[in-house]
């Protein structure tokens, strides 16, 4: 036996106001998508006893759904696992964008065993209802398995879901959508907020915060900290000589180079105008020594071959490591190191303060 509860109908909540209580004081407690789920599964586990229950979201790409917030009995084994477009009463819930409720999916030919087989149980019932957003467009489904007796006296200790459990759920489901969906636009506000507008990496405001994670992370494992400091040569003349659209493309470049160069584990950010940074986490001197080496070789490249006519591209590298008790001057001894070498790069003649020659003249003693 199965019902189907369609996007219209009402439904009755009269006997069941304390969960929607709890449920609205979960959906306005966090702006983080993650943190939203899990509250809203961990009231949904509590108030509809299923042996298993998950939230599955639909993948924008693909249209496959993930399971995003998997809870009971073997969990884990599911968090890898996708579902195909339409595939088992979820896919058709989210198909069909509507609420189901099945006594018997053994009965039921829109069910797909092959959950099953991979956790190795029986499903007996199943309710299914769809997340919508605010343009009623469904963006995942929450789908309850076995319920669990109370007194554990009915059949293997189960009891089949109600339609009154379909409809509390489906309103759940419909206010935990649209509050997702605010979730989403601002931590997608956020993350917009943290990258670089021109050439599209990470900007200074992300970097400020990974480095205080970091440096946090460093002085726990008492471990080393990498920073490369760098600025671009000569973006000034560029931009007098070519001009402004020209020197945007040097940065863009500049970055892209950069962003072949870093490893998965390191932080590149652009720190404001001609200047880039990159945060190697538990890395020591000799490993940004390596990175500043594998930059300079792939900028020598590139002007072997420019991409911008009448350019060459250079780029002063300051490195610095530090450990867990150096770390509050790390930052501020990387920039002195790419000043310094910024200062060794010029010519004598182009130095023009008698502290830029003390510093040259110290530098060239110290590299012979």
């Amino acid at each position: 036996m199965n019902y189907i509860l369609s996007k219209e109908s009402p439904a009755t909540h009269g006997n069941s106001p304390e969960i929607f209580c709890r449920i609205g004081r979960i959906l306005t407690s966090s702006l983080d998508p993650r943190i939203v789920f899990e509250r809203v599964m961990a009231l949904v586990g509590d108030y509809f006893n299923p042996r298993n229950w998950s939230l599955l979201l639909v993948d924008k790409d693909t249209g496959r759904l993930r399971f995003e917030i998997v809870m009971g009995v073997d969990a884990d084994k599911l968090r890898c696992v996708y579902l195909e477009c339409g595939e088992g009463i979820v896919g058709w819930v989210c198909q069909n964008g509507e609420s189901l409720v099945i006594e018997n999916v053994q009965k039921d030919s829109r069910f797909s065993p092959r959950v099953d087989t991979l956790l190795g149980f029986k499903t007996h019932s199943v309710v299914c209802v769809p997340l919508l957003n605010g343009s009623n467009k469904v963006v995942g489904a929450i789908e309850l398995i076995n319920k669990l007796s109370p007194t554990g006296k009915e059949d293997n200790g189960l009891q089949g879901f109600t339609r009154t459990d379909m409809e509390i759920l489906s309103s759940i489901g419909a206010f935990t959508g649209i509050a997702a969906e605010n979730a989403f636009l601002h931590q997608r506000v956020r993350e917009l907020a943290m990258v670089d507008s021109l050439t599209g990496i990470n900007n200074r405001l992300y970097f400020n915060e990974a480095i205080r994670r970091e440096v946090d992370r460093v002085k726990r494992y008492k471990k080393t900290l990498c920073i490369l400091f760098m600025d671009v040569n000569g973006l000034k003349t560029v931009n007098d000589t070519l001009g402004h659209l020209t020197g945007d493309q040097v940065l863009c470049q500049t970055a892209e180079i950069l962003r072949k160069s870093v490893r998965k584990s390191d932080i590149l950010a652009r720190f404001g105008g001609d200047e880039f940074v990159i945060l190697m986490p538990f890395a020591a001197q000799g490993d940004g020594d390596r990175l500043a080496m594998r930059i300079q070789n792939l900028i020598d490249q590139w002007n072997q071959n420019p991409a911008i006519p009448g350019v060459t591209l250079g780029l002063s590298i300051g490195v610095h490591a530090a450990h867990a008790e150096n770390m509050d001057s790390v930052l501020k001894e990387a920039d002195l190191k790419m000043y310094e070498q910024k200062i060794l790069e010029k010519k004598a003649e182009d130095l023009f303060s008698e502290d830029e020659m003390c510093r040259y003249l110290a530098q060239s003693r110290d590299s012979e």
